[in-house]
């Protein structure tokens, strides 16, 4: 089985309606199913020491968020956080608007959850569909602290020392799409911001920040007008 990737950042919406007479052309031709796949967990990076259970919400957030320890910054329409929060949650709607506009009929079913130590996510999972036998579109924005040997790791500077936990800040967008017809391609996305703080104690510390991720499809049987269309819409996201 053979995936094709990209480490671009994206639209994906514009990939939903691609080779669409494979998608919804008649019965397979034979009556193979891709194995149901589990729920997938929406994009969460769980660096702290324990491991907060998510809290269920009846409610979607217009943000998730919060002022830090004063700085009202992090809050502003302008800052990274907030942007990036912005293009991801849009990116969601997006995708789930041009499946369910695919499929004409099944829709998603969202949940909303927080988390104790700050943050939460929705998670969209649409199934038993027309075209796609389990479609989950996600996004998380959440804190906590890592200790300084994740930190090290993820920064992969081994001689840097920084004492006492890390508090860190981590937002991004998942998917995982399965196509009912095997002569379609699974497809997947993930892309994240990830942030940490100074300690409190290294008072002045620069603040680090990265972005990650990317997209890819993976075919079952590859028709080469599949990836040249793959690689051909794939594309900036003006959004950010």
């Amino acid at each position: 089985m053979a995936s094709h990737s990209s480490t671009l950042f994206t639209s994906p919406s514009s990939f939903i309606l691609f080779s669409s007479h494979r998608l919804k052309s008649s019965p397979n031709y034979f009556t193979y199913h891709f194995p149901r796949s589990v729920k997938r967990p929406h994009f969460d990076l769980r660096c702290s020491v324990s491991i907060e259970k998510e809290v269920p919400e009846t409610e979607r957030p217009f943000t998730f968020l919060r002022v830090s320890d004063g700085d009202q910054t992090q809050s502003s329409s302008y800052s990274v956080r907030a942007r990036f929060e912005k293009m991801i949650r849009t990116a969601q709607d997006k995708v789930c608007e041009a499946i369910e506009a695919v499929e004409e009929g099944p829709k998603f079913k969202e949940d909303v959850w927080s988390r104790p130590g700050g943050g939460g996510g929705i998670s969209r999972i649409l199934q038993d569909g027309n075209v796609w036998e389990k479609a989950g579109v996600n996004v998380s924005v959440i804190y906590g602290v890592m200790p300084p040997e994740a930190y090290r790791a993820a920064k992969a500077a081994t001689s840097e020392q920084k004492p006492g936990p890390i508090p860190f800040f981590a937002a991004g967008t998942s998917s995982v799409l399965h196509p009912q017809n095997p002569f379609a391609p699974t497809l997947h996305f993930n892309y994240r911001y990830f942030e940490t703080d100074a300690p409190k104690d290294v008072p002045g510390a620069p603040r680090q920040w990265w972005f990650g991720g990317g997209t890819d499809f993976t075919p079952a049987y590859i028709f080469e007008e599949d990836v040249k269309h793959f690689h051909s819409v794939v594309k900036p996201d003006p959004l950010f």
